[in-house]
């Protein structure tokens, strides 16, 4: 995690300073109260020595966050700290995952043949920002779920650029981001398929026939099952020397594909799944509000201890 003031990177807080940082951001759209930020970073603590712990560090973090000692006058900065409440000023700081997001609730219901160039390189942009995993080192519950929750997201992004590139028939840039997508999930058998048609694009038959190789052994080493029916069907059109029987892009190939009641299944199983993630949001928004309080307009300073 960088932290710059301007174009002048500035030191690291320490650890515990940096998690609390980390929290107050994700959720930067609210104010905290301190009670349910000390049960945040120091849940298996005595609340009064949490809050203690939550004393000192928001002083360690406001120190931290200002770029001059502390023998000169206070300067602002975005972390606003009054005696019950804490929050970051959305409107003092630029926030990568904020630009990350956004990119994605601009482009999420289009699909990535119909992307505008324009949208495309949001897209890129915005999957450009995508360091790794947030805080991978950090054990607490709050921070799994967004860890995965993003991680879900980048992966998402970069299909929905690999298929404009396969319908801009920009296939190196959407052979890099399939390369990428697998360093995240090796079994993503998708992806798998769409590089096998992107190598096929570019011209490299023994490219997508090799695709479909570590897709096998990827498929049966990792999770023990073969690669579905589609993807075994494209590799044989691949093999075969069909390649005029296969439809112009990925989105095209999957909505042409027969249906069964194994296709039905998994089409029901998605939409099932998509309601329970939205519920699981849901829930989690109105966690928060109550453990934490819900946003608000809280100002002030921050006491030095």
């Amino acid at each position: 995690m960088s932290i710059n003031q301007g174009s002048r990177p500035l030191p690291a807080p320490p650890t515990k300073a940096l998690e609390l940082l980390c929290y107050l951001l994700i959720y930067r759209d609210r104010a905290h109260t301190r009670d349910g930020l000390a049960e945040v970073l120091w849940p298996e603590g005595d609340s009064t020595v949490s809050k203690r712990y939550l004393r000192q560090t928001l002083w360690k973090l406001n120190t931290s966050l200002r770029h001059g000692p502390l023998s000169e006058p206070e300067e602002a900065t975005a972390l606003v700290v009054d005696r019950d409440r804490v929050h970051v000023d959305p409107g003092s700081s630029w926030v990568d995952v904020g630009a990350f997001e956004n990119a994605r609730a601009a482009t999420r219901d289009t699909p990535g043949h119909r992307l505008t160039e324009a949208q495309a390189r949001l897209l890129e942009s915005a999957v450009g920002l995508y360091r790794g995993d947030l805080m991978e080192t950090s054990p607490y519950d709050w921070c799994g779920y967004e860890r995965d929750r993003l991680r879900v997201t980048y992966l998402a992004m970069l299909e929905q650029l690999m298929d404009y590139c396969e319908a801009c028939r920009l296939y190196a840039r959407g052979i890099a981001f399939g390369q990428v997508i697998l360093r995240h999930d090796l079994t993503r058998e998708t992806t798998h398929r769409r590089l096998m048609r992107l190598h096929l694009g570019a011209g490299d038959r023994t490219s997508a026939m090799h695709q479909y190789d570590q897709c096998h052994a990827a498929m049966t080493g990792e999770l023990g099952v073969r690669p579905s029916s589609s993807t075994v069907s494209l590799y044989e059109q691949i093999r075969d020397d069909r390649v005029a029987d296969l439809p112009a892009t990925a989105a095209a190939a999957e909505a042409d594909a027969p249906p069964s009641a194994v296709t039905d299944a998994l089409a029901r199983l998605n939409v099932r799944l998509d309601q329970i993630q939205a519920s699981l949001a849901t829930l989690q928004r109105s966690l928060h509000q109550v453990r934490y309080g819900p946003p608000g307009d809280d100002s002030g300073t921050l006491p030095p201890g």
